[in-house]
């Protein structure tokens, strides 16, 4: 133990009051460490569990943008306001003292997505605030669709932003997704890229004027009202008065939607990805369509083809001298929505060919050595003009990876690797992400990788999220928790609905069933055409080896999952009477009404190898709806009204099914919410729902 602090005073040079000060001193002194000790103890010993309520107490900062000189960064703070429980956004300053950082406007106003212009002087960004009075304003589109956005450009010294266009703007909503959207500086700084559509109403005279809509295609789950997503670029002016552009410029203008514009290095060209085919479908969480990569002249407007395989490619990216270009693909056109992707390259000539730099898809690819590519490639992904960076998904975990596209020879590169220039580029963004708040001291739950036998000759892992030992002891409560996807994956890790149920005492289960990412093509594939059959019985056997191990008691057991976890969940409840109660949010609940009302066709044809008419016994007897008359749990039904991937019939027509069947069942329906129900309201309410529903299950007993 170290020793206690001491104060030596001399009496030689203190007079007598002096000395009566000192006494005082040292008593104050001491009595003062003795506090701090005490309330070094009490915090440690008043650690609370998580509340529900703490969704509107805690803040975090995301995304940062590192100025070129590496003097400054610009980061978006995320938080809940209290009083209006609506999210926030706005743009906060660091010059690279976490504790000094600053919000760049009075009031923090909306702002997301900053990028630092080339030359350090300004700052663009997304933002749903209001053009100026009189101006032509941002069309709104649904509360649950993609946020309303314009560009913004902000100066580093200035204090108030002005608009990227001026009064008549010609573009209508920028397109602010990960899928679509991207707005990027030209190499110079004179220019900005972006997708955006032009805001017209689509409707003829005709249709205004009967207040009718013909439906046209469009791009489904979180993109209703807006049209096809064009390519635009922005002249920007020198001296910017009122507003930031002096012309703006549609490069495109057609039916098709354009996405992750990036600049060649000689800004004369643009890459995108496109579907430019008569069959579309969503890319919202799925990369399954004809995608290919185009490059349009800035001059010209001209737009060629460089790639024309029968899968998708996305994701362009140029190399640094331009010559080439790296991107995403896979061979299976309308396969699984989310797949194993290789990398491609094209060289850019005026003759392009393309091939493949490494095949994931091949025998002999080692998920464990070279790992499941992510979906998006960083937009600063190529380390020279021979090696790109990547993240790749192993098992619950991830990943950095470098690539020679040249050998193409995979090494791990990992954020230690300090010679990497992207690992330099990470650490400088962490250097300049501002510090929020201390959060009061929490309970926190504990994450940990388990592994078991199926039984049948296959080892599945997954994650067990266990409550802090202060608040519960095992054998615990159980909620399984089935991923969604099925083509989507558990990672490690306690989430704000971990940590909540966690605090009430349960243990979370997050299986990584056949069909997850991660793991390999073989894995991936291995439940096609047998939904609720392997990956159910690989979430058993799991439950099965949580209960021998002792960490679970069989008579507590719970189910709770989304979208596919809302399918695994509904079915589960269909096939075993184990659970003591069951939520499913926005489930698929039967196949048939899926393929016809989903905006993800592709999703069901790919599982079952066909249509409703071409394999309806299949699609029928792999319904949960078609079991719903031996259901016996307690089961409450969450769905989003505005949900386009899994429609809110399919959540009616399990609810009726329940309750002609006489199983305990609510509904509860949630307004303006699309697949993902994200209002804070909404998804405060959906917790308070879900844990009186289980804990009123276990009242009964």
């Amino acid at each position: 133990m170290k020793d206690k602090p001491r104060i030596f005073l001399s009496p030689m040079f203190l007079s007598r009051n002096d000395m009566f000060r000192a006494t005082r001193l040292w008593i104050c002194s001491v009595l003062a460490f003795v506090f701090l000790l005490g309330q070094h103890s009490t915090v440690a010993d008043e650690a609370r569990r998580w509340e529900i309520d703490d969704l509107y107490r805690d803040a975090s900062f995301g995304s940062v943008a590192v100025a070129p000189d590496k003097t400054f960064g610009v980061a978006v703070r995320n938080w809940i306001d209290a009083e209006t429980k609506l999210q926030r956004h706005s743009l906060w300053f660091s010059a690279g003292d976490p504790l000094r950082s600053r919000p760049m406007e009075v009031g923090e106003p909306d702002a997301r997505a900053p990028l630092i212009s080339p030359d350090g002087k300004w700052i663009a960004f997304l933002s749903t605030r209001p053009r100026p009075k009189g101006w032509k304003q941002t069309p709104p589109a649904p509360v649950y669709s993609e946020p309303t956005v314009d560009i913004w450009l902000i100066s580093v010294d200035g204090e108030t932003a002005i608009p990227l266009a001026g009064p008549e703007k010609p573009d209508g909503r920028v397109y602010p997704d990960q899928n679509y959207g991207r707005v990027a500086f030209s190499p110079d700084g004179r220019k900005l890229v972006f997708i955006a559509d032009d805001g017209d109403d689509p409707r003829s005279a005709s249709e205004i004027a009967a207040n009718v809509t013909v439906v046209r295609e469009d791009q489904g789950e979180g993109y209703e009202g807006f049209g096809p997503g064009d390519v635009w670029v922005a002249e920007l002016a020198e001296h910017p008065d009122d507003h930031a552009a002096d012309r703006i410029i549609r490069l495109t203008d057609d039916e098709f939607w354009y996405g992750q514009p990036q600049w060649s290095p000689d800004e004369k060209k643009i890459a995108v990805h496109a579907n430019r085919t008569a069959e579309r479908e969503s890319i919202r969480y799925s990369f399954n369509q004809n995608l290919d990569i185009w490059e349009i002249d800035v001059t010209t407007h001209a737009i060629r083809q460089l790639t024309a395989g029968p899968g998708p490619e996305f994701f362009p990216r140029y190399s640094p001298d331009g010559s080439r270009l790296i991107y995403l693909t896979s061979p299976r056109h309308r396969g699984p929505h989310f797949d194993i992707y290789s990398f491609g390259l094209v060289m850019t000539g005026k003759q392009p060919t393309s091939r493949l730099v490494f095949d994931f898809h091949a025998p002999d690819a080692d998920y464990r050595a070279v790992g499941n590519p992510n979906s998006r490639t960083h937009a600063d992904c190529w380390e020279d003009d021979s090696h790109i960076v990547y993240d790749g998904y192993v098992g619950l975990g991830s990943k950095r990876f470098l690539l020679n596209v040249d050998s193409g020879e995979i090494t791990e590169s990992g954020v230690a690797n300090t010679k990497s220039k992207f690992s330099k580029r990470r650490k400088l963004e962490s250097r300049f992400r501002p510090r929020g708040k201390s959060a009061p001291a929490r309970l926190n739950a504990k994450s940990q990788r388990v592994e078991w036998d199926n039984g049948e000759g296959m080892k599945i892992d997954g994650a067990l999220i266990t409550p802090h030992p202060a608040i519960a002891k095992p054998p615990y409560k159980l909620i399984v928790n089935p991923h969604g996807g099925p083509h989507w994956r558990a990672s490690l890790g306690a989430g704000f609905n971990d940590q909540i149920f966690a605090s009430r005492g349960y243990a979370v289960f997050k299986p990584n069933f056949r069909g997850s990412l991660g793991y390999g093509l073989r894995f991936l594939d291995a439940n096609r055409g047998d939904l609720g059959g392997g990956d159910m019985r690989d979430i058993l056997s799991g439950v099965d080896h949580l209960i021998k191990e002792g960490v679970a008691g069989e008579d507590q057991l719970f189910v709770y999952g989304v979208s596919y976890g809302g399918y695994m969940t509904s079915w589960l409840v269909g096939q075993t009477d184990r659970f003591k109660a069951a939520v499913a949010e926005n489930a698929v609940t039967d196949l048939t009404m899926m393929w016809t009302l989903s905006d993800l066709q592709s999703w069901t044809e790919w599982s079952f190898g066909g249509r409703p008419w071409e394999v309806p016994d299949a699609m029928r007897q792999h319904s949960p709806l078609t079991h719903a008359h031996k259901v016996k749990t307690p089961t409450l039904i969450l769905h989003s009204a505005n949900d386009r991937r899994c429609p809110l019939p399919m959540g009616r027509a399990f609810h009726q099914a329940l309750l002609r069947a006489g199983v305990q069942t609510q509904l509860v329906i949630y307004p303006n919410e699309r697949h993902s129900i994200a209002q804070p309201r909404h998804r405060a309410d959906k917790l308070r729902r879900i844990l009186a529903w289980f804990e009123g299950s276990m009242r009964k007993d």
